[in-house]
């Protein structure tokens, strides 16, 4: 028997920069287990969470309580433990729709704990006045929280105060005010530096360059030096990380270091809507002296006008099977895709070298689209195939076990208790047979007897082992829809951006054509699917 924790915090700790997880989510996780502790009716159960830090309860659009609800759905448990109902929904309409109509059709059971509400108490019948007039106090207080979060940010902008999670490059959060900023001395010598070589004409592939070339440790590098622990930048940062043009405009285009404080770069839809609209330049918010400034405005300004005397290149939004898939092995970038001619053959490469000569990346390489395509669906083909294969074995194998999952559980439990006893009662036939009061021969046939029955215990114990396995894989929701997805794919007459991306994470090209696929199936179906080669070479 499985019970699932559900754990949600809208809006991280302020210090959830810096923590893998936040302080609330590690709270909540606490009281639940504790409350499992206290309870002996679930000392069987075993414990699956379900974690969503960061999200809004408004709405159900969150991947921790998708997850759990398919994971219902399939039968996966029967038990939902949640600190209150506020963590599991702010929308008292969704709530009552779970309480008195989803659940109790799966026959599911919710426990809020803090709020004293266990559905248990309520069968036959709706919940009570009380539980109907939390869930509607839930829902308005979170539309009345984030207008006034709003407006609270709002004012502390017009005062001056930095309110961002992290400072932008050139800056550190000063110790002593998390609102304020304070030049940090390393960055702050670049910013100054990339302004300067601008007003004398660089570009920013020069800038770039010249940054590469003396050692000058990139944004999001520095960033990981200063905060290790922070989630910020985990999967684009390596040791081949360098400038790029694109880092250099960033800073050129920050109005931060002329001492202001910029608000109104997005604005807010609403609380059930997770993203936020950007804004156009024009309609910023400026707040000036704010902190020390690293450059002055006539600089900022005198550099704006130098950027846009430079010729931009015009960008192509071009559609290709795989676009933002394929990236350099050995710095991470996404590669260049390329093509001489309207009639030449597209290909890939790593842009490194026009921002740095040393460089262990592919720079020389061109990499042919047409056989990496090849070679990346071939590869996909193939760890699909085995996916729809052993989604098939394990159908077949469900439908050839009686029981249920719980039922597996508990003669498993039976046969180890048994086994137990069985021991037991061997170390006490040898202390008998020791002491003279039993006989050779009743001792060796006593001895004979048990080791047959151990024999037959641990051959069943095998065969329910391998039964649970297969009636858990079937309950596994995740893997089944993946398997339908595999078929779909499989089937289909041409293969689009969209579809790769539905399984490939990514495609790591090395120098001398080496490919490394990195899918996005989970631990599971990695297990089962490990005689696949998660990577091919390029024909």
């Amino acid at each position: 028997m499985k019970v699932c924790l559900y754990i949600r915090l809208s809006k991280a700790d302020t210090d959830q920069r810096y923590k893998v997880e936040s302080d609330s989510i590690a709270n909540q996780r606490a009281l639940l287990h504790r409350y499992l502790q206290e309870h002996r009716e679930f000392f069987p159960y075993e414990v699956v969470e379900f974690v969503d830090d960061g999200f809004t309860g408004t709405n159900g659009n969150r991947p921790g309580f998708e997850r759990m609800i398919t994971f219902l759905k399939s039968g996966g448990a029967k038990l939902v433990l949640c600190k209150d109902l506020s963590r599991f929904f702010r929308d008292y309409v969704e709530t009552g729709e779970y309480l008195e109509r989803i659940f109790p059709v799966l026959g599911v059971r919710l426990i809020a704990v803090n709020d004293g509400y266990d559905s248990d108490d309520y069968k036959g019948t709706t919940a009570g006045m009380d539980v109907v007039m939390r869930c509607i106090v839930y829902s308005y207080y979170s539309k009345d929280n984030s207008q006034k979060i709003r407006t609270a940010l709002d004012t502390k902008v017009r005062r001056g105060k930095y309110i961002w999670a992290s400072a932008p490059y050139g800056y550190v959060k000063d110790p002593e005010d998390k609102n304020h900023l304070v030049p940090d001395p390393v960055a702050a010598h670049v910013v100054r530096r990339i302004f300067a070589l601008t007003l004398d004409g660089c570009t920013t592939s020069e800038i770039a360059r010249r940054l590469n070339d003396d050692h000058v440790e990139p944004p999001a590098a520095h960033f990981r030096r200063l905060f290790p622990d922070s989630r910020r930048f985990t999967t684009r940062v390596s040791s081949e990380n360098s400038w790029t043009s694109t880092n250099v405009l960033r800073v050129l285009h920050c109005r931060v270091y002329t001492g202001a404080v910029v608000s109104a770069r997005k604005y807010w839809n609403d609380s059930d809507i997770r993203d936020n609209t950007i804004e156009v330049g024009d309609k910023w918010v400026v707040f000036p002296d704010c902190h020390e400034a690293l450059i002055s405005m006539d600089e900022f300004e005198s550099a704006q006008q130098t950027l846009r005397q430079v010729k931009q290149p015009r960008r192509q939004n071009l559609e290709y099977r795989l676009r933002s898939l394929v990236r350099c092995g050995v710095c991470g970038r996404i590669m260049g895709y390329r093509r001489q001619g309207p009639r030449s053959p597209a290909y890939f490469r790593c842009c490194k070298n026009l921002f740095s000569e040393n460089s262990s990346c592919p720079t020389n390489e061109h990499f042919n689209e047409e056989d990496l395509e090849r070679s990346v669906i071939r590869s996909l083909s193939q760890m699909l195939q085995n996916v729809v294969d052993n989604d098939r074995r394990i159908q077949e194998a469900a439908a050839r076990t009686t029981g249920t999952v719980e039922n597996a559980k508990r003669s498993i439990l039976r046969i180890d208790q048994a086994i137990r006893q069985n021991n037991v009662k061997k170390m006490e036939f040898y202390e008998q047979y020791s002491e003279g009061s039993l006989s050779r021969e009743s001792f060796l046939q006593r001895k004979a007897e048990l080791t047959s029955e151990m024999d037959r215990l641990t051959a069943e114990k095998s065969l329910l082992t391998e039964q649970l396995s297969t009636l858990e894989q079937v309950q596994n929701s995740e893997l089944h829809d993946t398997a339908e997805a595999a078929v779909d794919f499989l089937r289909a007459e041409n293969v689009t951006n969209e579809m790769l991306r539905r399984f490939i994470d990514r495609v790591n090209v090395f120098s001398g054509g080496r490919v490394e696929i990195v899918y996005r199936f989970s631990a599971p179906y990695l297990d089962a699917m490990s005689e696949v080669r998660a990577g091919a070479d390029i024909d």
